[in-house]
């Protein structure tokens, strides 16, 4: 006998994960291999993170808080907001599929970019809405502006990447802004900002500003990536007490782990090193591109912690690029299973990872210039 499921299941897309180093070694055979395809932070946990987690483990027995309150008071002073308007998740992900549970039903539309994260879809078809996927503009950015086109009267969340993934296109605070000015204030907007510690614009920041007042306007943020907390599972939004409620009523109890509050509020203790790597990273994506750029590489310009590397020239198809690299221990993401075929996303990693990186894509393509200059100043 078939189980029988919703037919919405056949329509949601399934979530697949970069290629893990022990898959990488058993597949090809490689002594060693660098792993830059899943946005990971290459450093280890922050300082007191460890211990934090350790202190914990004794009491595992017992269910975490419910609500996560010691971290949510965390944040919001963080921010210069009220507890009541932080929410905490499982990921930052989880932030998202929760916001389509409370916001979506049969008959309404959600408009998101793409291509972008994968997780957007899934909120239409998990909840029976339409999804209306918005092309991104040249410079591998939301297009602000077409997307605003597409909200009418079904329309019940608007979903920002800034900056995009694969892409690293950043919006400009400006162009939110001007959506929010522009479509119904019952909609909801959330930005995504998973990679926001990565921005060197200068109006960074200015988006969660907003969200201190704006009553439609959720943003959300990850541990995972600058903070190096993938393993733990924590993200968080904010957003008004309105936002922060409706989330809170779809949310499972329990969701976030003791072992993660306790990982994530020891890292916010310590932002000077979480500046200092940030600082180091950001350098070296500067560093990648100038190489990339120097060797004749096309690249999107990135404000985040990845490259997205092509298109790459008709007769120099991007997967077997991607394979390629994976015979020589560097792995990267195939951009064709991003929804930008022609490509591969590298994560940026430290120094000797992305001077492996870059002398691996040498030997692949004999670009000559990228292995004469992968580690010029930029």
């Amino acid at each position: 006998m078939t189980l029988r499921v919703s037919p919405r299941l056949d329509a949601i897309p399934r979530y697949v994960p970069g290629m893990s180093t022990a898959e990488a070694l058993a597949r090809f055979g490689v002594e060693d291999a660098v792993k830059l395809s899943s946005n990971e932070s290459p450093f280890g946990p922050l300082p007191g993170v460890e211990e934090a987690v350790a202190a914990v483990a004794a009491g595992l027995n017992r269910y975490p808080d419910g609500r996560a309150g010691a971290l949510r008071a965390r944040i919001a002073d963080l921010h210069g907001v009220g507890d009541d308007q932080v929410i905490v998740g499982n990921g930052s992900g989880e932030i998202l599929l929760l916001a389509g549970q409370a916001l979506l039903d049969p008959g309404t539309t959600v408009v998101y970019p793409e291509p972008s994260f994968a997780l957007y879809p899934h909120l239409a078809q998990a909840s029976g809405a339409e999804a209306v996927p918005v092309p991104l503009d040249d410079a591998g950015r939301n297009d602000v502006a077409a997307m605003a086109a597409y909200v009418d009267e079904r329309t019940r969340l608007v979903v920002i990447c800034s900056p995009n993934n694969p892409t690293g296109g950043y919006v400009p605070a400006a162009a939110v802004e001007r959506l929010l000015d522009e479509i119904p204030s019952d909609v909801g907007v959330l930005v995504d900002e998973a990679y926001h510690d990565f921005v060197s614009e200068v109006d960074r920041g200015r988006v969660m500003s907003m969200a201190r007042e704006r009553a439609n306007l959720l943003v959300t943020r990850t541990f995972s990536k600058a903070f190096g907390l993938a393993g733990a599972r924590v993200g968080y939004g904010v957003g008004s007490p309105g936002w922060v409620d409706a989330i809170d009523r779809v949310r499972p109890p329990f969701h976030v782990g003791a072992a993660g509050q306790a990982a994530a509020l020891a890292a916010l203790g310590a932002l000077t090193e979480l500046d200092s790597r940030v600082r180091t990273l950001t350098a070296e994506r500067e560093r990648v591109q100038g190489a990339l750029r120097a060797a004749g590489v096309a690249f999107t310009p990135s404000q985040a912690n990845f490259i997205l590397v092509g298109p790459f020239a008709p007769a120099v198809d991007a997967a077997p690029v991607h394979e390629e690299l994976l015979r020589r221990g560097v792995i990267v993401r195939d951009g064709g299973a991003l929804g930008a075929p022609g490509t591969i996303r590298v994560t940026v990693g430290t120094a000797q990872d992305n001077d492996r990186f870059l002398d691996a894509l040498a030997a692949v393509r004999g670009a000559r210039e990228l292995r004469d200059n992968p580690r010029a100043a930029v």
